[in-house]
């Protein structure tokens, strides 16, 4: 069963990719960062409708956040185009006010294995971000 409904097979071929290997990282940025509150998301975006974008990640809180900085790192892969051609993005980024990216993927070829490439450096720069608690 998908998380997210009404879906193309791209979303449900990321959400059956990423979700398991996401909640499996957990434990070790639990690890590294005790301070930081990480869970896995995924949602559906759009303007012409709800479903037009879709978003899988890692969203890490900082209790120990000042009132103005950042007190969220996430990282974040998103598909949208699914009408036309489908296009994947990939980056660790920081919330407001910074909105500083940390990393980003750089997936031309908007494949499966273009991303799965570039995962382990994102996911190494999303523990460093929590670990450092700043952008």
């Amino acid at each position: 069963m998908t998380v997210l409904s009404h879906t193309h097979p791209l979303v449900i071929q990321l959400e059956t990719d990423l979700l398991p290997l996401f909640r499996a990282a957990l434990p070790d940025l639990s690890n590294t960062a005790p301070q930081a509150l990480a869970s896995v998301f995924a949602f559906s975006s759009g303007t012409a409708s709800a479903f037009q974008d879709y978003h899988f990640g890692i969203s890490c809180l900082l209790e120990q956040a000042s009132p103005d900085t950042a007190d969220e790192v996430a990282l974040l892969v998103s598909v949208t185009g699914l009408e036309q051609a489908a296009q994947l993005s990939a980056q660790v980024v920081w919330g407001p006010p910074s909105g500083k990216i940390e990393a980003q993927a750089h997936l031309p070829a908007a494949t499966m294995a273009a991303l799965h490439a570039a995962l382990p450096e994102l996911l190494t720069a999303l523990q460093q971000a929590v670990q450092r608690s700043q952008p």
